[in-house]
């Protein structure tokens, strides 16, 4: 079973979260860090803060006390303008100028497909991380499919934005849709966001 987990134990799930995306060697982290002397710290620090500054009302959930997978979900009536990264980067942390760039022109493709999520109500998938050492026990399901069938119980959509084709692919199991996907500037990497309209008879236990 889930367990939600609270306000005072973010630090921990964010350094899950920082640990399952660097090992799984992110593009888009690549991307923005890879010529920084310091790019291994930088990266660690753009990973957790995904989960550091999201808002307080955010459900955050985990799979075990040892926290072996973490979900943040928005709930329906939740919108991103609470997002406030408590520890923003600032031109003076990089050595090079396009780092600050990139960065900026992955936030403006994100807030794109955010707006084109729409403000209807919607339980929206901010993340999902396994920590390397847990992977292979389904603890991905396990933390979005009780939130997929809460939705269609409630006839709501569920929506994301993800990055990469092998996420694509995985979301589409669960019947989600790409809505929309853009490319980031500069670089041959895209995101994507997806919708799941509510499911009838679909299957989630």
């Amino acid at each position: 079973m889930h367990i939600e987990i609270p306000i005072d134990e973010i630090s921990k799930m964010a350094d899950v979260t920082a640990d399952a995306f660097m090992d799984c060697n992110d593009p888009i982290g690549n991307f923005i860090f890879y010529h920084e002397p310091e790019h291994l710290k930088l990266k660690r620090r753009f990973f957790r803060s995904l989960v550091t500054a999201c808002p307080p009302s955010a459900l955050r959930m985990g799979m075990t006390s040892e926290m072996a997978a973490v979900a943040i979900w928005f709930p329906p009536g939740m919108d991103h303008s609470g997002d406030e990264d408590a520890d923003p980067f600032l031109e003076s942390d990089f050595q090079h100028q396009e780092t600050m760039e990139r960065l900026i022109q992955v936030g403006n493709v994100i807030n794109v497909l955010t707006e084109n999520l729409g403000n209807e109500p919607q339980w929206y998938l901010h993340l999902v991380a396994v920590s390397p050492k847990f992977m292979g026990h389904r603890y991905s399901s396990l933390l979005v499919e009780p939130i997929l069938k809460r939705a269609d119980e409630e006839g709501l959509p569920c929506t994301l934005i993800t990055q990469r084709l092998d996420n694509v692919r995985k979301y589409e199991h669960w019947h989600f849709e790409v809505v929309k996907e853009m490319q980031v500037p500069g670089s041959g990497e895209k995101f994507y966001s997806m919708r799941r309209d509510t499911q009838i008879n679909s299957g989630l236990k």
